[in-house]
């Protein structure tokens, strides 16, 4: 990847033509029911963002590592991530050679959150404007999370919080409140059938998520199901609202109890005492999976 001050003018940077193509939208006077859907390309790689973004990240504060982080990882774990060590490795061999080349790949990335932060903002203060503010849902979330070196690694590809881990914003007239926060864990799967149901619609069985519009209406409402993350198969995370638990498709595992242990520095899946809450996860995960689709462009 690459990473630094660019372009020199923000109205050249895509996402600023992104976020003008979606306030003219939502400005136009028109009445008629409308989905507006926008893809911000940051804090994609790679991490270019105008000079101005990049400036109060200067002294910013690089991500907690642990040297022996990888001591108490299973092989399912090695095994997944064979071939993605080359990122964070080549990372540290430039830093090793060029000193202060991870703390600027960091401010870069920060630069980017901070652009399409700046952009996203724009947009809502159209919405605030908007004909139609009143009868609109706003749904704000991101396809990812992403390592910056934690446990020796960069970008997603992996089952860890880090990389699982996304922004997620409901806005729905009549049903949320403003600053309500839920800790419930959910997934991605759940933002269509919960359109459904917010817009009066009938639900689709062929969903595989479900609504979360009570936790919408009550962010301490009961909830029970876990979130559940799949990357490649055979290998599933479950995010309870204390627990992460990994199994890979080697049948090892790990588990980390995020009570006490927010960065996942111990793996306490061979603990004595656990086997409960091990059970508990295990009971989440899927039982069939389908074949990985081939190569598409054949």
């Amino acid at each position: 990847t690459d990473w630094g001050a660019w372009p020199p003018d923000e109205a050249d940077a895509i996402d600023t033509r992104t976020t003008e193509f979606g306030i003219d939208a939502l400005l136009r006077p028109d009445d008629r029911p409308q989905f507006l859907a926008l893809g911000f390309y940051k804090p994609h790689s790679p991490f270019f963002a105008p000079a101005s973004f990049h400036e109060p990240y200067e002294d910013i504060v690089l991500p907690e590592r642990r040297a022996d982080d990888w001591g108490d990882l299973p092989p399912g774990a090695s095994a997944l991530l064979a071939n993605k060590k080359w990122f964070w490795e080549g990372m540290a061999r430039l830093d090793r050679r060029v000193e202060g080349s991870y703390h600027d790949f960091i401010q870069s990335y920060a630069a980017c959150v901070g652009f399409v932060d700046h952009c996203i903002g724009r947009v809502l203060d159209a919405w605030a404007q908007a004909p139609r503010r009143d009868q609109t849902i706003v749904v704000l979330w991101s396809d990812h999370g992403f390592h910056l070196g934690e446990k020796d690694h960069i970008e997603k590809f992996a089952l860890w919080e880090k990389s699982t881990h996304v922004p997620f914003v409901v806005v729905a007239p009549g049903v949320t409140t403003a600053g309500s926060v839920c800790h419930r864990p959910v997934d991605l799967s759940s933002i269509y059938p919960t359109m459904l149901e917010l817009a009066g619609l009938p639900f689709d069985p062929e969903a595989d998520g479900i609504s979360i519009a009570p936790l919408l209406r009550d962010p301490k409402a009961p909830w029970s199901r876990p979130a559940l993350t799949t990357y490649q198969r055979g290998a599933h995370a479950v995010r309870s609202q204390r627990w992460r638990y990994i199994r890979y498709p080697d049948g090892s595992e790990e588990l980390y109890d995020h009570d006490r242990d927010q960065n996942e520095w111990t793996n306490r899946a061979k603990e004595p005492g656990l086997n409960d809450v091990l059970n508990t996860h295990r009971a989440w995960l899927p039982t069939e999976e389908a074949i990985p689709v081939g190569d598409l462009q054949r």
